[in-house]
C-alpha cells in the first residue's frame, strides 16, 4: 500500500513540475558587480526552446516589451543599459516591427554610485512578455523584482 501511495505522489509531483515548466519558459538570474564608483547589475535570461521575450517595438501598440524600472533604488543613477543582440521580425498579429531574444542573453544596467558613504539599496522591477514561436501562445506580462544591496 505504501508503494502505491509513493508512486501516485511521485506521478503527481512530476506532472505538476512539468506544468510549471511549461508556464515558466523564462528563468532570470542576476549578479551585482562594483568597480570604482560604478555598480553593474548583470541580468541573465535563459529562455526555453521555442520561446521568445520581446525586447522592443517600433510602435506604441503590440506586446509588452522588456522594461526596467529603477525608481526604487537609493544612491544610484542609471548611466546606460548594455543590450544583447536581438532578432527582428514583422509580426502579422500585432502589425508591428518588433525585436526579441531567445536562448540565453544578458543585459547590463550600469549605475553611478552617487555617494560612496551611503549604502546602495533598492529594487529594479523588470517587466517582460514571452511567447511561443511555434504555437503563437503568449503568456501574460510578468513582473520580476531584482533586489540590490551593497
Amino acid at each position: 500500500m505504501k508503494s502505491i501511495i509513493t508512486v501516485v505522489f511521485f506521478l503527481v509531483f512530476v506532472s505538476a513540475n512539468a506544468q510549471i515548466q511549461k508556464q515558466e519558459p523564462v528563468k532570470i538570474e542576476s549578479e551585482t558587480l562594483i568597480s570604482g564608483d560604478t555598480l553593474t547589475l548583470k541580468i541573465n535570461f535563459s529562455v526555453q526552446e521555442d520561446w521568445m521575450v520581446y525586447d522592443s517595438l517600433a510602435a506604441d501598440r503590440g506586446p509588452i516589451p522588456l522594461s526596467f524600472n529603477n525608481d526604487a533604488i537609493l544612491n544610484l543613477e542609471l548611466i546606460k543599459i548594455n543590450k544583447p543582440e536581438t532578432k527582428h521580425k514583422y509580426d502579422d498579429i500585432f502589425e508591428v516591427d518588433l525585436w526579441y531574444f531567445t536562448n540565453k542573453v544578458s543585459y547590463e544596467l550600469c549605475f553611478k554610485i552617487l555617494d560612496p558613504n551611503i549604502p546602495v539599496s533598492g529594487t529594479v522591477l523588470l517587466e517582460y512578455m514571452s511567447c511561443n514561436l511555434t504555437s503563437g501562445v503568449c503568456l501574460p506580462p510578468h513582473i520580476y523584482d531584482l533586489v540590490i544591496t551593497k
